[in-house]
């Protein structure tokens, strides 16, 4: 049990340090991308093609950790790797900052891993484990979002600027260090597993894992119509604040909601089951994005934006397929999911581009809560996963 401990705040620390760097870039990646060429398709790029690297990505570090039945290596190695790439993007022009990117994310997708070693730490208590991963998810984004618009004001958008560098450099140190403090953590499967390609896809649940994945894909996919324009839709809000300044300070009310709100849907998943809190997610989005589109008023929008429904659509799936699936089956089960976040955000993300760029910013919240209907829909398809659970799992 110490061991195990002693890894669970290994994974969390983890955690915490690479959350920092996605709150760190949410505010600052799309309003840089701008500041640099003026071009709102490079807007959309520069947000989606990182999801589409992170759809094989994240399966295939969920297959090799399984196969060498290591997390923390396949984590610390890749982590190292997508880290140090950061300290050569304040000096590219904008179609080499879209590649470097699109490479990094790679490498670091692996932190998705993250996940399955909470889960396998606590079995008995698999969505409080996973919860309590993205409370503190939720603590590191929030100050990576608060620290936004200190490193780089919109002032200060140019290639090779200080800020820029500064910035950059202080994404890939956090971001090793966030790596390398896996090596000291244990883990509990030493027996590699040798699968072979065509079985790689196969799965004990195969239907309910293909459930829980589609709502994975859906209910994102509807997000990120949002997210990814959401930075330069404030700035046509009547706010008298620096742009980067306010997309910080947005999502770190989200990020901040969200600290709260894991800790709720890990417990809720625990108690009352995984289904009815991925259903409810879906229910949530629908609402949200519907208000938002009804108003203009920046306080109203960000109470809407401070709901934390991420959270709980997050929580409930990652615990659904970490019940679904087998010890030596659960990176790949992990990665699958995580790889269908990832596509949703990256056709979400080209979609708001395009209505972005023939300027109908107005419809995204409507067209939002309509792909949510259909993420609730397909979530009532799913089994519940509770009773499943056993010690040995």
């Amino acid at each position: 049990m110490p061991g195990t401990v002693r890894t669970y705040r290994h994974v969390l620390l983890a955690s915490g340090l690479t959350s920092v760097i996605n709150g760190l870039l949410y505010p600052i990646m799309a309003l840089y991308m701008y500041g640099i060429s003026e071009d709102f398709f490079l807007v959309g790029l520069i947000t989606a093609l990182p999801f589409l690297a992170a759809v094989p990505m994240s399966f295939v570090w969920g297959a090799i950790s399984d196969r060498i039945a290591s997390r923390r290596l396949v984590m610390a190695v890749a982590g190292t790797v997508g880290g140090a790439l950061f300290f050569a993007m304040p000096f590219v022009g904008t179609t080499e900052l879209i590649i470097l990117r699109l490479v990094q994310v790679g490498f670091t997708t692996s932190f998705v891993l993250l996940n399955a070693v909470a889960t396998e730490c606590f079995p008995k208590k698999k969505g409080t484990s996973v919860g309590n991963l993205a409370l503190i998810g939720g603590i590191g984004q929030a100050i990576g979002a608060l620290a936004a618009g200190f490193l780089l004001p919109s002032s200060e958008m140019s290639v090779g600027s200080d800020a820029v560098t500064i910035m950059f450099s202080v994404a890939g140190i956090i971001t090793i260090i966030g790596a390398l403090s896996l090596l000291p953590m244990r883990e509990r499967r030493k027996k590699s597993l040798r699968t072979r390609f065509k079985g790689i896809l196969s799965f004990g649940e195969k239907r309910a894992v293909a459930i829980v994945t589609s709502v994975a894909l859906v209910l994102p996919l509807a997000g990120y119509i949002v997210f990814s324009v959401f930075p330069i839709y404030l700035g046509d809000l009547d706010i008298p604040w620096d742009a980067t300044m306010v997309a910080g300070a947005f999502t770190a009310l989200s990020a901040v909601t969200g600290i709260f709100a894991s800790g709720i849907a890990g417990w809720a998943c625990d108690r009352h089951g995984r289904k009815w809190v991925l259903v409810g997610s879906g229910a949530a989005y629908v609402l949200v994005w519907a208000l938002m589109g009804m108003t203009v008023e920046p306080i109203l929008i960000a109470m809407l934006w401070a709901i934390p429904v991420w959270s709980f659509m997050t929580v409930s799936a990652f615990t659904m397929v970490s019940d679904l699936t087998k010890p030596s089956e659960r990176g790949r089960g992990i990665g699958l999911v995580n790889s269908a976040i990832n596509l949703g955000g990256a056709a979400g993300s080209v979609l708001a581009g395009y209505l972005l760029a023939r300027e109908m910013v107005s419809n995204i919240f409507f067209l939002a809560a309509a792909v949510s209907v259909i993420g609730m829909l397909v979530a009532l398809l799913a089994k519940e996963t509770l009773q499943r659970q056993n010690p040995s799992s």
